[in-house]
């Protein structure tokens, strides 16, 4: 058990625009399809879907928070690979923004509400997204 204190997890997110972010960190926080969970060192490998929400992890004793919409996390082996559909670190969130531009998706997906599902489909993504954003920049504060 002395050991799992010393280890650290590599957290590794990448985007479909292949940008990939990779730090050591001692946890990590994460918004899966059926609930948020927690990874630890020494976790239980599994696979799960995420969904949209804000994405933390513990360094150092200090918290960093990424805005997440939607993919897959694969934890094993003391590594966490997160592939997210989009990625963004919760400091550059304004959050005032975010808010502007999760009310005007729901807008927009109202509005398709009876018209063209893939329309719809695209812009309930869209929406999912800009809430995350805005949890994330609420996470951070």
């Amino acid at each position: 058990m002395s050991d799992l204190l010393h280890e650290k997890l590599q957290l590794q997110i990448v985007t479909p625009e292949a940008r990939a972010f990779s730090v050591a960190c001692d946890e990590v926080r994460a918004p899966g399809i059926g609930g948020g969970f927690g990874v630890r060192p020494g976790h239980t490998p599994f696979l799960t879907l995420l969904s949209a929400g804000a994405l933390s992890y513990v360094a150092g004793g200090r918290e960093q928070t990424y805005a997440i919409a939607g993919g897959f996390c694969e934890v094993a082996e003391n590594r966490v690979t997160v592939l997210a559909d989009f990625a963004e670190e919760a400091t550059a969130i304004d959050l005032a923004e975010a808010v502007r531009a999760h009310d005007a998706a729901v807008a927009r997906m109202h509005a398709l509400q009876h018209a063209d599902q893939a329309a719809f489909r695209r812009e309930a993504a869209e929406v999912r997204k800009a809430a995350a954003r805005v949890a994330a920049a609420h996470a951070r504060r």
